[in-house]
Order: C-alpha cells, then structure tokens, then sequence
C-alpha cells in the first residue's frame, strides 16, 4: 500500500511517497533530507502531533499559554484539548511548569510557554 505525504520534518515540505507491507514502512521516496524518511515512517505508523493551547486564568485578561512537552498520538488531541480546557491552573506559574500530568491517558505532560506571575 502506498501513502502520499507532505513532510512536515523541515521547512521544504518534500511530497513523499511511503510503501507499507503489513503495516511496515518498507520503503521511502521523495524526501529531501534524513528527517523525511523519520517523519514517513512516524506518521504511517503513529502519527503524532504537538498541542499549543490557552488556558483563561479566571480574574485576569491574558491567559496561560501551554503545550505538549512531546508530540501525542493525532487520536488523543481532542481529549487533551478538552482537558486542557478544563483546567484550573494555580499561579504562579512559570515556564516549563507541568500544568497537567499524562494528558488524555497519553504519559504526556502538559508545559506553560511563559511566565504567569501574578
């Protein structure tokens, strides 16, 4: 079976073409770069993504930017995003802090982006 992809492991955007054999990648074609043939075999296999997303901070106008510490399966994003969005975070908060730990079942924290002080 073949898979036509757009790599998205680097800025050029190589279209690619992946071959599976029982649900193996066997082979990659197109790519423009090592990271192609990683992003190939990833995204036939697993596909992944990062999740960015705010969190309002009740009281206050800006709210909390936050992310996956590490790209998660495409199937749980929209449970992170609904957990994300039930959040209470208690400041302060800085960058890096877990703000959610094993988003959706994933093993996967949730990060803040940025410093929220006050």
């Amino acid at each position: 079976m073949k898979h036509e992809l757009t790599c998205i492991g680097c800025p050029k955007g190589c279209r690619m073409t992946a071959t599976l054999d029982d649900g193996v990648v066997t082979s990659v074609n197109g790519q423009g770069c090592a990271r192609g043939v990683t992003y190939a075999r990833q995204e036939c296999v697993d596909p992944r993504r990062m999740v960015t997303s705010l969190i309002p901070i009740p009281g206050h106008r800006r709210p909390l930017s936050v992310k996956t510490a590490e790209a998660i399966p495409k199937g749980s994003i929209a449970s992170c995003l609904d957990a994300i969005h039930n959040a209470r975070v208690q400041l302060p908060v800085r960058i890096g802090d877990v703000v959610l730990s094993n988003v959706a079942g994933t093993g996967i924290d949730v990060v803040a982006t940025a410093d929220y002080l006050q």
